[in-house]
């Protein structure tokens, strides 16, 4: 769990406390998302755009703080909250951005440099970041009950701890957690690695989307969120974009996995550069989804 700034919690109690007290006086899951707008510090552009960041540090797997680790996984999601589409976009940790790995933003500046440095790479603007841990991956899929997850093909590995067979499969904690971190077993390495991330974000949101039968349903959800990330979400928007999320159909979010070509950095580290074709081209005229 990352820990989070303690004048943020009273405002979590105040979402918490409201909510409930909406669905004491009656007022229906879909009456509240039809009411409600997110109102989110996205720009002009008419799109909800937010890093997703996954961090190699953070107890108890690795020691230290997990907002200067290095990222192991990096998505941007954009979207349109009017048309209730999305779009999730895959990037490899070794991808070259803005001249070093894209992976380093994190231990150079934080997440607001890693989102300074992706915002640059594609154009799009990036309203809000939210990163997360080993730990915090676990504790979500725990949250949520699990998660449904179609493997697409065998998976063993020692060193991540998988060892899937092919199909559906329900994962809890440290199962989900050895779905994303395997790229030893699966095809393509860390791009298939970076590829089933995003996957488990898609098969996440069909999870959250199935289980919203009632407001204090997604409060708890949005309470989980608070509680196993950190974010530049304000705490009073959790809750509109948990609605939000729950009125994207999970057939209306394309994923893009970025594809590349393996070199060498000028350090002589292994890199991948990125061929993007026109993902943000679309993204930047706000055309989202499939």
């Amino acid at each position: 769990m990352i820990r989070r700034r303690d004048r943020r919690r009273p405002a979590l109690v105040m979402l918490i406390a409201v909510a409930l007290l909406l669905l004491a006086a009656g007022t229906g899951l879909a009456t509240v998302a039809h009411l409600t707008v997110v109102r989110s510090a996205y720009g002009g552009d008419g799109l909800l755009t937010i890093l997703a960041i996954g961090s190699d540090v953070g107890p108890p797997h690795r020691p230290g703080n997990a907002l200067t680790g290095r990222a192991d996984a990096i998505h941007l999601i954009a979207v349109d909250p009017a048309a209730k589409r999305a779009t999730i976009v895959d990037f490899p940790r070794d991808s070259l951005v803005g001249g070093r790995k894209v992976n380093s933003y994190l231990a150079l500046g934080a997440p607001e440099r890693l989102r300074a440095e992706m915002q640059a790479y594609t154009g799009v603007p990036i309203d809000h970041w939210a990163l997360t841990t080993f730990r915090g991956i676990e504790l979500i899929a725990e949250g949520l009950g699990g998660i449904d997850v179609v493997v697409d093909a065998d998976m063993r590995d020692p060193f991540s701890g998988s060892d899937f067979r092919a199909g559906p499969q329900r994962f809890l904690g440290q199962q989900a957690l050895a779905y994303v971190r395997d790229r030893k077993s699966v095809a393509g390495g860390d791009f298939g690695r970076t590829r089933h991330q995003g996957d488990l974000l898609r098969f996440a949101h069909t999870q959250v989307r199935t289980r919203q039968g009632s407001l204090s349903e997604l409060v708890r959800l949005a309470a989980l969120f608070a509680r196993t990330t950190s974010s530049s979400i304000p705490e009073h928007e959790l809750l509109p974009m948990a609605l939000l999320a729950v009125e994207i159909d999970p057939t209306a979010v394309r994923q893009v996995a970025l594809s590349g070509g393996a070199g060498v950095g000028p350090g002589g580290g292994s890199i991948v550069r990125l061929n993007t074709g026109d993902t943000f081209e679309r993204i930047r005229a706000g055309v989202v989804g499939p």
